[in-house]
């Protein structure tokens, strides 16, 4: 990440860098896809067999301005008849 992602950027992940150096070993692509709060390119294959994806970047899938086809692995886990969620004007 840190090759072709700014190191310094606001956020803890720097810190985890620096703290956790070489105490760690990279996954390979399918435990961890990230990326679709700013890819839209990231096939579909990878997103279903990843173990974690990650919706970083400033397109959050709970803004309109998120990904659309991205959207559906986000809200298949809202219960949306939550009260938190009605008070945050989240609808289907």
């Amino acid at each position: 990440m840190g090759l072709k992602s700014r190191l310094w950027k606001a956020g803890g992940l720097p810190i985890g860098w620096i703290t956790f150096y070489n105490q760690t070993v990279a996954l390979e692509k399918r435990w961890h896809t990230r990326g679709l709060g700013y890819n839209s390119g990231i096939a579909q294959g990878d997103i279903e067999n990843a173990a974690v994806i990650l919706y970083d970047g400033f397109m959050k899938p709970w803004l309109e301005i998120g990904i659309a086809k991205y959207k559906i692995y986000w809200s298949k886990h809202l219960l949306y008849d939550h009260p938190y969620l009605q008070q945050c004007n989240i609808r289907e």
